[in-house]
């Protein structure tokens, strides 16, 4: 972790880390792709009571610190310190003060860039316990289907896994406090806990006439970023990294270490929709893939701290085999950093769509139990591109409607080791393009229904759980199969009866929907990597990556 102080005379806590994560900010304006459509431009008119919620009380105190405030800004205190005042008696209705400093504080970083945010003391949290890779709670994968709280999964060698918790379970309630309303993260908060402690969960169970109540002791659940790692063809292994934190390292270096074991001698590394996280990671994944001393990335900014490049350290054994990365829209910047890095250096190729586009870097400060996360320079892939794409327009910048391409005539071209072009200043190309295969309207339509799990869940309500994994293993979605499920959609009205005969009608829906079936069985049973090797069949990205194999060998001289 790099550790920074902040800036002389302030109170800002120390750097924590160097985050290039496009979705630890939440609130008013995240930055990464799952953003709400706000403009980043903000008229002068509304920056003054932004800036007077930032510097009233408290705030003020902590960004200014001891040094002496110039007679222009002491004004400005002033003035927010009335505003804020006359806030609190005008409101029509009662705001919590905080909610006002918070979006207040957010609305004067939205003036700077997309991705300068506050971390509120919630976020921040949850941002740092995701980063360390562990947290204190009961070890499952909860979502709302159908309104209600549902667990997806429990999570294997956990406390609700020995609980007896099983996919399709609804909370109803935590603690005697019902969830019917309660947002998501509330739920969540509620569940969490200190290690060592209890909650008590209110479980409706399909296929049961009365809830039951569950007490469980709260324990350390480690959080993988490693999400899937098997071989996926003989001498092939397949890694997804969903994110970076600070166990990456370790969990990318033990799955390359048990698939090379079991006889992999080439790796399809899956980076999609992987958003970034801190640079530490980012250098030790490339540090796998690179030799000792090949740079990795550098940084500049206005000041001269800011002005750093970082080497493969060479800290532990390299996967040296031939090397395929999977990137696409989602692929954000360490997942861009470690692309970038291999793709310069000629080390593998990149398949898939362009990433998204993220070239600035995050200093995140603590301010007391809060976080301030602020961009302080740019970065840049070993060729010497910046991969940041414009973001005049926020509202363009997060729905892409500025292009996602650096293939515009205003790109300039840089060289790999190998003498290949590449382009800047619009995320990181693919050498191979291969756009993700969309569902039909119709099954995308019970993907929205979660019609899928909802008929595991069904078919599994009357199996004995002792059973469940053998009878999951043994399971395929024959032709009865199908006429139940389409019998279970009709019945719930997911989907209508024109619907379901155009699916019926298209061999490639028809395909989606075996698959899906299956694969939501595994979920709930024998655990998520087994119903996602059932998933991948139908991925043309990978299809397509494993076909490339041979020319990334090529590419690499192995």
């Amino acid at each position: 972790m790099w550790v920074k102080e902040p800036p002389a005379g302030s109170r800002l806590g120390k750097q924590i880390t160097l985050s290039y994560s496009c979705s630890e900010q939440r609130g008013r304006r995240a930055p990464g792709p799952e953003a709400g459509m706000e403009s980043m431009k903000v008229r002068w008119s509304l920056v003054v009571p932004v800036v007077a919620v930032l510097f009233s009380g408290a705030f003020a105190g902590m960004l200014f610190g001891e040094r002496s405030i110039p007679e222009g800004e002491e004004r400005l205190v002033l003035r927010a310190s009335r505003i804020v005042g006359n806030l609190m008696e005008w409101l029509p209705e009662e705001v919590p003060p905080a909610d006002i400093v918070y979006d207040g504080i957010g609305g004067m970083l939205e003036t700077l860039d997309p991705h300068s945010s506050f971390l509120d003391p919630r976020t921040f949290e949850k941002m740092r316990a995701r980063q360390e890779g562990s947290f204190f709670g009961v070890g499952i994968i909860i979502s709302r289907r159908d309104g209600q709280v549902t667990v997806i999964a429990p999570i294997a060698g956990t406390p609700a896994a020995a609980k007896g918790l099983r996919a399709g379970d609804v909370i109803s309630a935590v603690e005697g406090q019902s969830t019917e309303d309660m947002d998501l993260d509330d739920v969540v908060d509620l569940v969490r806990g200190p290690e060592g402690s209890t909650v008590k969960l209110t479980i409706s169970r399909p296929g049961l006439k009365d809830p039951l109540e569950v007490e469980i002791t709260r324990a350390r659940i480690p959080t993988t970023s490693v999400r899937f790692a098997f071989m996926i063809r003989p001498e092939v292994g397949y890694i997804r990294l969903t994110e970076f934190t600070n166990t990456s390292v370790g969990e990318v270096r033990e799955a390359i270490d048990r698939l090379v074991a079991q006889g992999m001698k080439r790796l399809v590394f899956d980076l999609r929709d992987n958003p970034g996280g801190p640079l530490e990671a980012a250098v030790g994944v490339s540090d796998t893939f690179l030799r000792k001393g090949q740079l990795i990335v550098s940084t500049r900014g206005r000041t001269s701290d800011s002005f750093a490049t970082f080497n493969a350290p060479g800290r532990g054994p390299r996967f040296e085999g031939p090397l395929v990365v999977l990137v696409n829209g989602g692929s954000a910047s360490a997942s861009e950093i470690v692309a970038g890095a291999v793709q310069d250096h000629d080390r593998g190729l990149l398949v898939g769509e362009v990433t998204w586009g993220k070239g600035l870097v995050q200093t995140v400060y603590t301010v007391r139990d809060a976080g301030l996360a602020l961009t302080t320079a740019r970065y840049y892939t070993p060729s010497g591109r910046c991969i940041q794409r414009d973001y005049e327009s926020f509202i363009d910048y997060i729905t892409h409607r500025n292009g996602n391409s650096p293939d515009s005539t205003d790109a300039d071209s840089f060289a790999t080791d190998a003498g290949r072009t590449v382009l800047d200043g619009g995320g990181v190309a693919p050498d191979v393009v291969v756009e993700a295969r969309l569902f039909s309207e119709d099954v995308a339509r019970l993907f929205g229904n979660s019609a899928f799990f909802r008929f595991a869940v069904e078919v599994l309500k009357d199996i004995p759980e002792a059973h469940q994994v053998t009878f999951a293993t043994a399971f395929t979605t024959t032709p009865e199969v199908l006429e139940r499920f389409f019998a279970f959609v009709t019945d719930e009205e997911m989907l209508e009866a024109e619907g379901l005969g155009r699916i019926q009608g298209d061999e490639q829906s028809l395909s989606d929907v075996r698959r899906y079936v299956a694969a939501e069985v595994l979920n709930a049973t024998a655990g998520l990597e087994a119903g996602y090797r059932v998933t991948i069949d139908g991925d043309n990205q990978i299809e397509a990556a494993l076909l490339h194999l041979d020319d990334a060998a090529a590419l690499a001289g192995k």
